[in-house]
């Protein structure tokens, strides 16, 4: 595991709720009474796809995977990498407009 990685992430302190940071409201119960905390940015890979033919501007092969972080927040990340495995370990972090993800380098 990476020590230190974390990923910010966001809590609902009226539902509880946990989600990927917002400008909005909770997305589950619409309250505005939201804060940031970081959490652990290794997760679990839970599907992943590779596109031989992606959208204009990405280049091919382009890896998309489903990563189910803690508290059960999950994030759409692009590979950076070969294609993991469902239960597969990565680390994810923020690049920009959009996730990344790599995989966890082995103890």
């Amino acid at each position: 595991m990476i020590l230190g990685a974390t990923l910010e992430l966001t809590r609902c302190t009226s539902c509880h709720a946990r989600f990927l940071p917002t400008d909005g409201p909770c997305p589950k119960c619409g309250s505005t009474d939201c804060a940031p905390y970081s959490a652990s940015a290794v997760g679990r890979v839970l599907v992943a796809t590779e596109l031989h033919y992606p959208a204009s501007g990405w280049h091919a092969p382009h890896r998309l995977a489903l990563v189910e972080m803690t508290d059960a927040v999950r994030v759409l990340a692009i590979m950076d990498g070969g294609l993991p495995v469902p239960g597969d370990l990565v680390e994810v972090r923020r690049d920009g407009d959009v996730h990344r993800a790599r995989p966890e380098p082995t103890q």
